[in-house]
Parts: structure tokens; C-alpha cells; sequence
């Protein structure tokens, strides 16, 4: 038995009825619970019970048993003072404190359900990646439902405080952020950080100076990068680095180190010179990316953005120098989502809340819900389940509960547990 769980019933009600005896064989009434407190001071504050017909309004306690107030030294301390009700699994004690105070105790053993202990036992038994195994299809869809937007809007708002923290780098201008955030996330995880030191060395402000030439941009890129800093054979490459060499003067750049990248373990689509040709593309649209999303544009326009195609030369190569079987180097698909769940989405959260625009929250979830799931390990453990997974709303949902809850065993604080207890025969 944890306390958790105690709190747990008492919060969603779990018991089924809000009429009970006290230990000194008096009618208690629970008229509200009242609101639970996750910081030190009483579990839950401003609850309504009657006792024997008289309204209390105050703060009700909840231990494992009685003495655990004694343990917990609560006799000590004044903001235990308003308490109306102790509520305890196992009443062992008569407290000094109660018996002063007139405080009653409510033992809650025989009011809950064994069913209910049961399923709590088998969830925190469980040695699977999701305890509540096979169960979890048995939740309504409504709970389910209703449970995913929040976990997806839970997630998306976790990005956001990285997100604070390129705008403040950015000097506050949002063109820059997002352009330092589609830097990092260019990356596609395994170069996220080289990319975003990419974009944090070269600003936006001196790249959108070369929007409408291709070779400028990448000389910019590929120079600040740290790959032309070498003899080369082919002529593009060349061309490069002679444009390089004039604009690191015209704008004093320092390269960061070329064994920043990372190119082993990675299939050579996504080798950093292929991305950083790729997002070059990008840069050069007439519109920024910001000045886009601002307008809401539909899921087909931002496609159509990123339907980039980079410099001929790379049909042939994944490396400067290094020739290779022709094939395209556009932007594939799993790549475009990515971006727009990693980038768009958590920056239009943003969006909303420094702009006081709530449509950018609700634009960018239906963005989400237009995309297909996501299928890696973690979402895969769902679909062993028989959850059914429609778009990746749900899949960024599912990671967020399986990142946050499933792997730390935090079940009591899971719709999906609640709903079981709830409904447990």
C-alpha cells in the first residue's frame, strides 16, 4: 500500500460513495475532496465534509495509518492545524492532536474495493514496458481520446522552453529562433547539436543577405561548417571555397570544427553535407519560414516549401570529392514530418504564447493530426498492444506517456490507470 494510491482514491473518487462511519462511529459526509496539494502543507486544501450534519471547510490529511502522523512529526507543525478530516487506511492510534482538536478519522480499509487493490497490485507488479499491458484497450475511447490531446499537448509544450531559449539568443526576433531551431533539428538527431552551433555561428541575418544565390548560401553554410578547409578536386567544391574566402572577410566568421559532424552510423542520405546543401535550398525561398507559418498556410503549402531540391552536384555525391551512384537528394518524406512535429509545431505553440494568439495552438495540433503516425520503438510497443495509432498527434502522445509515465512506473498519475481502478469488478 502507498500513499499515492490513497490519494489517488480519494481525488478521483474512487470509492464510489461519499457517505461513510468514523472511528468513533460518526456520519461523514464528503461533501467536495477539495484540491489536491502537490507541495508540503496538508494533501488537500478547502474540502468540504459534514460531520454528524455540521459543514466543516478546511484541509484533509491522508496517511497509510494513523501514527504516520507522529512520524511525520505533523504535531509540529501549524499548518496541520486546519485539518477537518484525517483519512487513513489503517486506523492504529488515537491521536492527542484529533482528540483536541475534535478532528475525526476516517479508515477507508473497508471501503475499498479488493478488486481495486488488485488491479493497483498487477499494475506495480507488471515487468512490461507498459504495465497496464493488454488493459489498456479496455479504456473508453473518450478517456483515451481526451488522455492523448493532453499528453500531445504536454509534449509540444516541453519543446517550447527550448524554444524560450533561442529567442533570447535570437535577440528576440523570431525569424532567428526558428531559423536556429530548422538549423538543429536539420540534424535529424544524431547531428542535432553541430547543426544548431551551425546556426547559432552563421545568423539568419547575413544568409537572407544571399537568398537569391544558391552558391553564395552554401559557400556560407558549408564554409562555416568547417568543410572547405581543404584542397579539392572537383570544381564545385572549388567555386565554394573561392566564394568563401571573399565572404568570411566580408562578414568575419570563424568555422567551427568539421569533427563536429558526425557521418558513421548513419545511412548517407542524411550525412551532414547532404542536410546542409538541403536547408541551404531552404533559406533560399522568398519568404522565410516564420513569415509562412504566420499566415497558417494548409499542410500542401508548407510542402510545397520544402519540396527542395539541392545543387546538381549532389545527384553524384554525398561528399565533396567522392563520387557516387546518381540519385535525387530531396527532402524525403519522414524527414519533412519530422520537421514539422520537431520544428513548426512546438514553434507555433510558441507563437501563441508570446503573440497572445491561442489559434496557433489549435492550427498547429490539427498540423499534427494531418501527419502519419510515427512508427520507432516506443510507439511499436503500443501497437503490440492493440493500440490503434491514426496520426502523429497520437504518436507524439504515446511517446509522451511512455517517456514520462510507463517508463518511471507513474501509473497512479495516468488516465489510462485511473480509468482501470475506476472500473475495476
Amino acid at each position: 500500500m502507498k500513499e499515492e494510491l490513497l490519494h489517488t482514491i480519494w481525488k478521483y473518487k474512487l470509492l464510489e460513495q461519499t457517505q461513510f462511519i468514523g472511528s468513533k462511529q460518526e456520519h461523514i459526509e464528503v461533501v467536495s475532496i477539495g484540491e489536491h496539494n502537490q507541495d508540503s502543507g496538508p494533501d488537500f486544501f478547502n474540502s468540504k465534509i459534514k460531520i454528524n450534519d455540521i459543514l466543516l471547510v478546511g484541509n484533509v490529511e491522508i496517511h497509510i495509518k494513523t501514527s504516520d502522523w507522529l512520524k511525520h512529526n505533523h504535531q509540529h507543525n501549524k499548518a496541520y492545524d486546519n485539518i477537518v478530516l484525517h483519512v487513513v487506511y489503517e486506523h492504529d492510534v488515537e491521536l492527542p492532536q484529533n482528540e483536541q482538536f475534535n478532528v475525526s478519522v476516517l479508515e477507508l480499509k473497508k471501503y475499498i474495493k479488493p478488486s481495486l487493490l488488485e488491479q493497483y497490485n498487477e499494475l506495480q507488479l507488471s515487468k512490461q514496458p507498459i504495465a497496464c499491458g493488454k488493459s489498456i484497450t479496455n479504456v473508453s475511447d473518450i478517456v483515451w481520446k481526451s488522455w492523448l490531446d493532453r499528453l500531445a499537448v504536454s509534449r509540444v509544450e516541453q519543446k517550447t522552453a527550448y524554444i524560450e531559449h533561442l529567442f533570447e539568443y535570437g535577440k528576440h526576433n523570431h525569424e532567428d529562433a526558428l531559423y536556429v531551431l530548422l538549423c538543429r533539428n536539420f540534424g535529424f538527431k544524431i547531428n542535432n547539436d553541430a547543426f544548431e552551433l551551425l546556426g547559432k555561428t552563421l545568423p539568419y541575418s547575413i544568409l537572407k543577405k544571399y537568398a537569391d544565390n544558391p552558391i553564395q548560401l552554401e559557400a556560407l553554410l558549408f564554409g562555416v561548417a568547417g568543410f572547405l578547409d581543404e584542397l579539392f578536386e572537383d570544381k564545385y567544391p572549388k567555386q565554394l571555397q573561392n566564394e568563401f574566402e571573399f565572404l568570411r572577410h566580408k562578414h568575419p566568421l570563424l568555422p567551427i570544427k568539421k569533427e563536429s559532424w558526425k557521418f558513421s552510423k548513419t545511412r548517407p542520405i542524411n550525412f551532414p553535407t547532404i542536410r546542409i546543401s538541403q536547408l541551404a535550398n531552404s533559406i533560399a525561398k522568398q519568404k522565410s519560414l516564420y513569415h509562412l507559418i504566420e499566415e497558417k498556410p494548409d499542410l500542401k503549402t508548407i510542402k510545397l516549401f520544402f519540396d527542395i531540391e539541392p545543387n546538381d552536384y549532389w545527384k553524384t555525391h554525398f561528399k565533396f570529392d567522392v563520387l557516387s551512384e546518381e540519385s535525387s537528394k530531396s527532402l524525403g518524406e519522414t524527414a519533412f514530418h519530422s520537421i514539422v512535429i520537431n520544428t513548426i509545431v512546438p514553434y507555433l505553440f510558441f507563437m501563441s504564447i508570446h503573440n497572445l494568439q491561442s489559434d496557433y495552438v489549435e492550427y498547429a495540433l490539427d498540423l499534427l493530426s494531418q501527419l502519419p503516425a510515427e512508427i520507432n520503438t516506443k510507439t511499436k510497443e503500443f501497437l503490440k498492444l492493440g493500440v490503434k495509432t491514426e496520426n502523429a498527434l497520437e504518436s507524439q502522445a504515446q511517446i509522451q506517456l511512455f517517456d514520462t509515465l510507463c517508463t518511471k512506473k507513474l501509473c497512479l498519475q495516468c488516465n489510462v490507470a485511473e480509468f482501470l481502478l475506476k472500473n475495476s469488478r
